[in-house]
């Protein structure tokens, strides 16, 4: 499952998630939804060498980070605009952890960036994996930010992209999320995304558009009901 296009259809899906995490001992994202997005996460990015760099854009939570440490993955970053200092514990917990399995002093077992996630000052080619959870739905310019990840992509390095949908189209005009803009994408606008990033070098192999299509609306929010959609993207 390197690449391809998949929609939350039901919370036996998620159900389905958490026991995949749970068997392989992996935490569950605090969302319980979110789970489902860690799968996929996990399942793209099993075949990497546990040395690649990897980059969890929108960390706050610590969802991509910590599963990408559970995973054996040495360097990882997590960028936001801001991280907590809840997140900071967290991130201390699982440094103390690391230090009472290990024989000798571990470095931290990732690293919190706040930064601009369309600036993140990354060398050109240098990142395995990139994946980003529930962000680009806030305001985020797609164009800049495929633009963005096309270039700190290695060649054949995968774009992991999660946002909230539902198809047909509903209208949030006006409406506000965490302080931010809010878009619930719909299949047109999915499809618009896909070719955005075609044409910034990031390809998406394996879908068509009956991948689109929506049953349950698993998450109530915002006074909508939809659910996740989950686009992988391969840098040619």
């Amino acid at each position: 499952m390197s690449t391809g296009v998949s929609v939350l259809q039901s919370w036996s899906e998620v159900g389905e998630a958490i026991h995949f995490l749970d068997e392989r001992g992996y935490r569950l994202h605090h969302n319980p939804m979110k789970s489902w997005d860690l799968r996929l996460i996990s399942q793209m990015v099993q075949d990497f060498g546990r040395t690649e760099l990897m980059v969890d854009l929108g960390a706050s939570v610590l969802g991509g980070v910590r599963l990408l440490h559970e995973m054996g993955f040495r360097r990882i970053v997590g960028y936001d605009l801001k991280c907590s200092r809840f997140d900071r514990v967290l991130q201390l917990r699982d440094w103390l952890g690391d230090l009472t399995r290990a024989s000798r002093p571990t470095r931290l077992p990732y690293r919190l960036r706040k930064r601009d996630l369309l600036e993140t000052g990354l060398a050109d080619a240098s990142v395995g994996a990139v994946v980003c959870l529930s962000v680009i739905e806030h305001g985020v310019d797609l164009g800049r930010f495929f633009a963005e990840m096309a270039r700190i992509l290695r060649p054949a390095g995968r774009l992991f992209v999660s946002t909230d949908y539902w198809e047909p189209k509903l209208d949030t005009q006006g409406r506000s999320m965490f302080g931010m803009p809010w878009t619930v994408f719909c299949g047109r606008e999915v499809e618009s995304m896909i070719d955005c990033g075609r044409k910034a070098g990031l390809v998406v192999d394996q879908w068509v558009p009956e991948d689109l299509q929506c049953h349950e609306a698993v998450v109530r929010d915002g006074g909508h009901a939809y659910t996740f959609a989950a686009i992988r993207f391969r840098k040619t």
